[in-house]
């Protein structure tokens, strides 16, 4: 009987890992995607709402309403700039098709099937540590992207405020 080592266990788990992460980098860009939307629709509804406001006959933007308006605007920009940066390419080191290649050779083919696993096991982990460095950026534009989101809609409701108190 060939004898078992936990190597198969650790093979197992590690790949489970790389796969999360993987999954959880297409998660955090199709959340900045969304970001950029929402930030995208509401930047359009604060234009709408200053130019329809601003075209009504004798209507004056009240001076208090024009601070939050511009903060807002500002900050559904930044929203969709850092949400837009969540989708930037970045390095995430995968096996190479020549470091692959290498593996076809005999000496590597033939080679007991523990030596395999490590190297398998060995090159997840590097692809995994360097994963999880990449989506933590992501994950750390994203949440800007959304606290600037909150602010803008925060600076809109009080532009809007403003401007129905005023008149």
């Amino acid at each position: 009987m060939p004898e078992q080592n936990a190597g198969a266990a650790y093979s197992q788990l590690i790949t489970d890992q790389l796969t999360e992460e993987r999954s959880r980098k297409t998660s955090l860009e199709t959340r900045g995607v969304t970001v950029i939307t929402t930030s995208s629709a509401l930047a359009t509804v604060l234009f709408a709402l200053t130019a329809g406001l601003t075209t009504a006959a004798k209507f004056k933007l009240p001076g208090p309403s024009r601070l939050p308006l511009v903060l807002a605007l500002c900050a559904f920009a930044t929203a969709a700039l850092l949400g837009l940066m969540t989708s930037i390419p970045l390095r995430y080191r995968e096996p190479t098709p020549s470091g692959l290649a290498k593996l076809v050779d005999v000496n590597f083919w033939t080679a007991p099937p523990e030596v395999g696993q490590l190297r398998v096991a060995s090159a997840e982990v590097t692809t995994l540590a360097v994963a999880r460095a990449a989506n933590g950026l992501k994950v750390r534009l994203l949440l800007g992207a959304i606290f600037f989101e909150l602010l803008a809609v925060i600076l809109l409701t009080w532009a809007i405020a403003s401007i129905l108190y005023s008149t």
